[in-house]
């Protein structure tokens, strides 16, 4: 949720102006830049990096309003098939198809003989 309030500074990085849009943490009360907010993975809300707890899961770090969130997503990632773990890193996902699709036309010139 983005807001409005006359305050146009991070109170991370001091970053300040009206060009940059500043969110609300609602788990903390901040008012943060860009660079300092991410996605909540359980809840798909704003989090301020400074007050996350995070973790890495299919080796890129998720971002959680507290511990008792970051559980529930353990729980629910233990109990995914391997498809859906990877999903959780979309350039994993992205990069394990682009070494497929090269070992794939690898496989098929070597069967037609051109290498």
């Amino acid at each position: 949720m983005t807001a409005e309030d006359g305050i146009h500074q991070c109170v991370h990085c001091h970053t300040s102006g009206v060009t940059e849009t500043y969110t609300y943490c609602p788990n903390c009360g901040a008012i943060v830049c860009s660079s300092h907010t991410k996605t909540e993975r359980l809840e798909g809300e704003p989090v301020c990096t400074g007050c996350a707890v995070t973790e890495r899961f299919a080796l890129k770090t998720k971002y959680f309003y507290d511990e008792e969130n970051l559980e529930a997503f353990r729980e629910e990632y233990a109990a995914m098939p391997i498809h859906e773990k990877v999903m959780e890193n979309k350039l994993l996902t992205a990069g394990g198809g682009v070494v497929t699709a090269v070992l794939l036309l690898l496989g098929i010139l070597a069967l037609g003989g051109v290498i």
